[in-house]
């Protein structure tokens, strides 16, 4: 809004709530949505601050993940951020994008402001919290967010025997040794992280034989060189839920493909496809989930790509048959049954989607090619395949990818460059879709 609009509505402004709403252009605005507009609309970061230090925050803004005072301010925000922080170690993440701020600056302020960070807390009144000196989850997410700063801070700061960098090298080496060791050695040096490594009592453990073993196995490829992607990273993400998910309630997957990508230059990735139907949606589509390559990770929403629009999939539902389906890399004839296993646990649309994915030839017609990635995922350009995988144990609902034997096999294959064609367990997606009907039963309409 204007800048007059903005300090006329400000001045004075004593709480920021919810309040009342009304109709505004054919939307339904809160008092909020009008003070946060105010917000975002001041000359700087400077003013922002100001306003936002003497607000009693009693509501949150739209959308968890909301940056748009980074957007707005950059690290300008961060003093009103380092407020919300007590003298607990209590992160007040009200409005509950304050953590999402934080994590998204690279500055050094921001690394400082992690490490005071003892807990989180979204309640309105603050509640109750009783700090834990070694809890440094919010550093650890830091860290995987900014690497090359972050491990360098790390080790300054751990060297001259501060505590909670200490802790932090600890926690994140328990899950992933080999990528902490390499992003330390690429921020201080060999001999400074085998020094650091030493004091702390920390030994990097040879691989499980099982992984050893597949990644011998495989071909080692020639490529310049690039940081690794961290396990660490994924089990944010997993935790998170912002990860693929098979037991999800609120959508149906069919199949999932993984690529790992080797990215000379920058950082290794992975990008998980996901054929779905659900989320609000009656369409079956691709959901992409890009981890690594030095860019924002999870669930890219706004790159999903359409197999059946709503009324296709509706068509199918009514007639209970299909034909011909268009799918991305060419066509499929789809004579359409109960699903022999799965019955009628799985409606017709979503029997489709298994019909769509029961072999490599079919899942490479469904799902994106290596190179149709890179424009809706904004892939580097030298981002290099390494393997494709369709069968894979994976983690269930909110546990860590760490837990999955084939996930930490797909990080070390990019990390060691060896280009392997099939996972540890070799996991079919008949597994976790059993173990979704039995949990949470299946999906679709009844035959």
């Amino acid at each position: 809004m204007p800048l007059d609009e903005a300090r006329t509505r400000l001045s004075g402004l004593a709480v920021f709530r919810k309040g009342e709403g009304a109709l505004v252009g054919g939307r339904f605005v809160l008092e909020s949505d009008m003070t946060w507009a105010a917000l975002l609309s001041l000359e700087g970061a400077e003013e922002f601050v100001g306003h936002a230090r003497r607000l009693r925050w009693e509501f949150h803004v739209r959308g968890r993940d909301n940056l748009a005072l980074t957007e707005r301010y950059g690290d300008g925000v961060l003093p009103w951020i380092a407020d919300r922080v007590d003298r607990n170690g209590m992160l007040h993440n009200v409005p509950w994008c304050v953590l999402p701020c934080l994590l998204a600056s690279g500055a050094e302020q921001a690394y400082e402001i992690a490490a005071r960070v003892r807990g989180v807390t979204e309640s309105i009144d603050g509640g109750l919290f009783s700090p834990h000196h070694q809890d440094v989850e919010v550093l650890c997410q830091w860290i995987t967010r900014h690497p090359e700063r972050g491990h360098r801070l790390l080790a300054e700061r751990a060297a001259a025997e501060d505590e909670i960098a200490q802790e932090t090298i600890r926690t994140l080496h328990s899950t992933d040794p080999r990528g902490t060791t390499h992003r330390l050695t690429a921020a201080v040096g060999a001999a400074a992280t085998e020094a650091l490594l030493d004091r702390l009592a920390l030994v990097t453990r040879s691989l499980p034989a099982a992984i050893q073993a597949a990644l011998d196995a495989a071909p080692q490829v020639e490529a310049p060189p690039s940081d690794p992607l961290m396990i660490a990273e994924l089990d944010e993400y997993s935790a998170d839920f912002d990860f693929p998910i098979w037991d999800n309630t609120n959508y149906f997957c069919a199949a999932m493909r993984m690529t790992g990508f080797i990215n000379p230059g920058g950082t290794d990735g992975l990008v998980f496809q996901s054929l779905v139907t659900g989320l609000g949606e009656e369409n079956v589509r691709l959901e992409l989930h890009r981890f690594g390559f030095g860019m924002t990770s999870g669930t890219i929403w706004d790159a999903d790509s359409e197999i059946l629009d709503e009324d296709e999939a509706g068509e199918i539902q009514r007639a209970r048959s299909a034909g011909t389906v268009r799918l991305p890399n060419g066509h499929a004839r789809v004579d359409l049954a109960r699903d022999p296993d799965f019955g009628d646990h799985l409606g017709p649309l979503e029997t489709l989607m298994l019909r769509l994915t029961d072999s490599r030839e079919l899942c490479d017609r469904t799902f994106l090619s290596a190179e149709q990635l890179k424009e809706p995922l904004g892939l580097p350009a030298e981002a290099r395949p390494l393997f494709t995988l369709d069968e894979w144990r994976h983690p269930g609902a909110g546990e860590p990818a760490s837990d999955s034997e084939d996930l930490c096999l797909a990080v070390e294959a990019l990390r060691s460059r060896r280009a392997i064609s099939a996972s540890l367990t070799g996991t079919s997606r008949d597994v976790p879709l059993r173990d979704r009907i039995g949990i949470i039963g299946g999906w679709g309409e009844a035959w």
